[in-house]
């Protein structure tokens, strides 16, 4: 755990120095947003993971994948929140995941701008840099309360909140502020799996849970395959997560 915080940190120190509005975007075939940055972050992530265990194996946003049957496998996404780095907002992080034997077991964010670390063990606390976080507790939302949603999310679906909804542009950030009680839950969209990998350890160690918002999820053995999530979920508490759910309609087509 020491030496994924360290790579984390050091990362998005380089990030924060080197990079952070200094890069001019580009669009993936997919259009999403893409900086040197990102590979730079990446291929230098890359190299201290394999540097230091040769047989595990690694995906993440920008390069091929190495090793998806291995033990171990680092699941990595240089820069989460792309958007917002580009644009100079400070909602950005580096998030590391590993994977045992195809289940979750560390999980690692660092926000730079902010100087926080997000961290946990599978099974054990979470933390913000060294406190000890949980989720908020089910209470009924006042008006000052708030959830994270996707910036995308009124396209095909309508909420009824009785709080407020922030879009942070961070999956990361959206986990971390979860598991930290500050958000009292998050829809997240159909999201990638190096989005998700750290940040849903760190929710559930904090006493949160994953839920979907439709269908059922796949196993991370095959989200590792099929990379994207097949439907958004919720994520809290258990019981604000059902209240979630429940203020939430999708629009008719």
């Amino acid at each position: 755990m020491a030496l994924v915080r360290t790579w984390a940190q050091r990362a998005g120190e380089l990030l924060l120095h080197s990079y952070f509005n200094q890069v001019t975007p580009e669009r993936k075939l997919d259009q999403s947003v893409v900086t040197m940055a990102d590979r730079a972050i990446e291929d230098w992530l890359r190299e201290q993971i394999l540097a230091h265990y040769p047989h595990h194996g690694v995906i993440g946003e920008e390069r091929e994948p190495i090793g998806l049957e291995r033990e171990y496998v680092w699941v990595i996404d240089p820069i989460d929140g792309t958007s917002s780095f580009v644009a100079g907002l400070p909602m950005w992080a580096v998030s590391i995941g590993v994977l045992w034997r195809g289940g979750p077991l560390i999980g690692v964010i660092y926000l730079p701008v902010l100087r926080d670390c997000y961290w946990a063990i599978a099974g054990e606390a979470a933390f913000w840099n060294d406190t000890p976080i949980h989720v908020a507790p089910p209470e009924p939302p006042n008006p000052n309360d708030w959830i994270a949603i996707p910036s995308t999310f009124h396209r095909a679906y309508t909420i009824h909140y009785p709080g407020k909804v922030r879009v942070l542009g961070s999956v990361a950030a959206d986990c971390c502020y979860v598991a930290r009680g500050k958000a009292q839950a998050a829809i997240i969209g159909r999201a990638k799996v190096w989005d998700v990998a750290a940040g849903w350890v760190i929710v559930q160690a904090a006493g949160g849970v994953v839920c979907p918002l439709e269908g059922t999820l796949p196993d991370w053995t095959t989200l590792l395959h099929t990379v994207r999530l097949p439907t958004p979920v919720v994520i809290g508490h258990a019981e604000q997560v059902a209240r979630v759910c429940s203020w939430v309609r999708r629009i008719p087509v």
